[in-house]
């Protein structure tokens, strides 16, 4: 029994440490953004650090297809404003 006791100690010890050791700002929000970031690997860390490389080519082009779609919609409507 004693011996029992002091394991948990020794391991309630060691969870305190690592819980201290670790840093409060890269902790995740909830556990549903721990599981985002871990799982489906949602960077949960700095959302304007993606690394738009790592896509398959297909999902790029996609991608710069329409953020160059909606860049040059938001210049059309601003001319066409400006110059109506």
């Amino acid at each position: 029994m004693e011996e029992d006791l002091q394991k948990v100690k020794q391991r309630i010890d060691q969870r305190l440490k690592q819980f201290d050791s670790q840093n409060k700002t890269d902790a995740p929000f909830n556990d549903a953004i721990d599981h985002y970031g871990k799982i489906e690997g949602y960077p949960t860390k700095n959302l304007f650090k993606v690394n738009m490389q790592g896509f398959p080519m297909p999902i790029r082009i996609l991608g710069y297809f329409f953020v160059g779609t909606m860049g040059v919609g938001m210049i059309t409507v601003l001319l066409l404003t400006l110059f109506k």
